[in-house]
C-alpha cells in the first residue's frame, strides 16, 4: 500500500470536512456509483448517516493510500482481502461491518 505524507493526509481530512451536510448524500452517492452499487445497496447506505460517513472515510483512506492510482482505489473494494475472510471489502461495506473496513483502511493510511 502506498501512503501519503502527513501533509497530504491532513489535506485529505480538510477536504472531507468541507463537504457540507447538504452535499454529503450526493458525494456518497457518487462514490457508491463508482464502486458499482445498485439502487438497493445504495439506499441501504444512504438511509443511515453513520454508514454514509463511513463511506466518506473509506473513500478518503483509499485516496490517501492509492494517491498514485485512482483506478486501484476504485478496484480495491471489489478485490478479495484476507482481512475480510477472502471476501471483497464491498461485502462488508454493503451488508456487514462497515466500521471494520473503515478502521482497517485508517490504520493502513496513518500507520503503515
Amino acid at each position: 500500500l502506498h501512503v501519503r505524507s502527513r501533509r497530504q493526509r491532513q489535506m485529505c481530512i480538510r477536504d472531507r470536512d468541507t463537504v457540507s451536510r447538504e452535499r454529503r448524500g450526493e458525494v456518497v452517492s457518487r462514490i457508491l456509483d463508482g464502486w458499482g452499487l445498485d439502487a438497493l445497496q445504495k439506499a441501504k447506505i444512504l438511509d443511515d448517516e453513520d454508514r454514509a460517513l463511513c463511506v466518506l472515510s473509506i473513500h478518503e483512506s483509499l485516496q490517501c493510500i492509492y494517491s498514485d492510482s485512482p483506478e486501484r482505489a476504485l478496484q480495491w473494494p471489489h478485490r478479495p482481502n484476507r482481512e475480510f475472510g477472502d471476501s471483497p471489502p464491498l461485502d462488508e461495506i454493503v451488508g456487514g461491518d462497515i466500521e471494520k473496513v473503515k478502521k482497517y483502511l485508517r490504520y493502513h493510511c496513518y500507520n503503515a
